[in-house]
C-alpha cells in the first residue's frame, strides 16, 4: 500500500486537496495558491515542487514542510 503522505509519488495538486496538509502547506507558504507558479507546480510531484519552492522559502522552511506533511502518515497509523 502506497503512504498517502509520500511526497516523492503524490502530485501537489492532489496533496492541496487534504485539508491537513493544505495546512499545513499554507502555514509555511501562505501566498503559494496566489503564485503565478503554483498552476505549474500543482501538476509536479510535491517533491519536486519543494525542491522549486526551496528556492524561494529556504532550506529550513522546506525542511519544516515535509517534515510536517510526512508526520500526517504517524498520525493516521
Amino acid at each position: 500500500m502506497t503512504a498517502r503522505y509520500d511526497l516523492a509519488k503524490i502530485k501537489l495538486g492532489k496533496l492541496m486537496t487534504d485539508p491537513d496538509a493544505e495546512g499545513i502547506i499554507l502555514d509555511v507558504i501562505p501566498d503559494l495558491k496566489a503564485s503565478p507558479t503554483y498552476l505549474v507546480a500543482r501538476t509536479l510531484t510535491a517533491s519536486a515542487a519543494l525542491k522549486l519552492a526551496e528556492a524561494q522559502i529556504g532550506a529550513e522552511k522546506a525542511s519544516e514542510l515535509r517534515r510536517r506533511v510526512e508526520a500526517l502518515e504517524a498520525l493516521e497509523a
